[in-house]
Formats: structure tokens, sequence, C-alpha cells
């Protein structure tokens, strides 16, 4: 099985539809929205993430509609194309909630390439049921931090797979599916738009 992240990976999402909430300052009544760009750079995430809130992440419709409007990152996408035509079944490992949002706008949004060049529907290889939004609140995955949730649900792939392939854009999820060392795991770092 081949799994990718979904944000800075699969796709660019559309920031205009899904926003980090920031209490400036830890001030309450004072609340600005960031882009997911802009969340990633700011200063105060290590310090203090009680300042965050992430709540349209748990809202289904902006959750889709960031995905849908978004831009496929194509060198990824080829990567994805290569398993797929290899005889590997795909399924996402994203940090995003609202899990079966995004298998509903995943599987509307990303295309296959065949081997032939041909664009096809992506739903005969996409494995939903193994699919996780490791943040989605009905769910329970378990971990201290989304790399640590990632990885879990990668050991557990890579427990009823003999082959899995990780493709993801964060360093710090790369670097720690690589130091698991399970010999059925391939870790690749994922092409950006940056």
């Amino acid at each position: 099985i081949v799994v990718f992240d979904i944000d800075d990976t699969l796709i660019q999402a559309d920031s205009s539809f899904i926003k980090v909430g920031k209490y400036v300052n830890g001030d309450r009544h004072n609340k600005i929205y960031l882009s997911s760009e802009e969340f990633a750079h700011d200063p105060d995430v290590k310090e203090h993430k009680d300042w965050f809130d992430f709540a349209e992440f748990q809202n289904p419709q902006k959750v889709v509609q960031s995905i849908v409007h978004g831009t496929p990152i194509l060198k990824n996408l080829r990567i994805l194309d290569a398993y797929i035509n290899a005889g590997y079944e795909f399924c996402f490992l994203t940090a995003r909630g609202c899990e079966d949002a995004v298998k509903y706008a995943i599987q509307t949004v990303i295309k296959h390439k065949d081997s032939e060049g041909i664009l096809k529907d992506i739903k005969p290889y996409f494995n939903k049921d193994l699919s996780a939004a490791i943040n989605d609140s009905n769910k329970g995955y378990v971990g201290k931090s989304d790399a640590e949730r990632k990885s879990n649900v990668l050991k557990e792939l890579c427990s009823k797979f003999d082959y899995v392939v990780f493709v993801d854009d964060d360093p710090k999820n790369v670097a720690l599916a690589r130091s698991m060392k399970l010999k059925n795991l391939t870790v690749i770092k994922a092409w950006t738009n940056k």
C-alpha cells in the first residue's frame, strides 16, 4: 500500500476555506485567523499551543472545500501514479480531522494517470477503510503528537502489508517514520510547492 499525507503533499489546500484561529497574546476576546502557511511559521506555536483554535478543521464542509479547491502537487501525484501502476493500493494519512469528509474530498479530486497517460477515477485503488485523519475527534487515534499518531498508524499498516510506502512533506513525520526502522516501510520526503 502507498500512504500519502494530504496537505502540501497531494494538494496545496485552498486556505481561503479553512483557517487557524489565534488568540492574540492569549486574549480570548482578540482572535485573528491564519492560513496554514502562516500557522506553520508562527513563533508562538511551540510555546503557546493553547492560543490556537482549530475549530474550522472540524467543519466537514470547510474541510471538503479546502481540498476540492486545492491545487494538486503534480510531482507527488506522479509518485502516486507510479505506485498504483505497480499494483499498490492507496490510502491517506493526514493530521486533519473530519475523516469521512476527507475521504469524500479525496475521491472527488484525486485522479490516477494510468501507464498509457489516461486519467482515471482513483476509487478502484483507494482503500478508504485504511485511510486515517488522525485528529478526527470521533476516531481516537493514539499518540501525544501528530507525528506519533501517524507513526502508530504506519506500524499498524506495516503489520497488514508486505510493503508500505509513506509519502509526507513534514520533516518531523518523515524523521519519526524513518526512525522506526520497519523493514517493510519505505519513507519518501514529498516534493513541495514552496
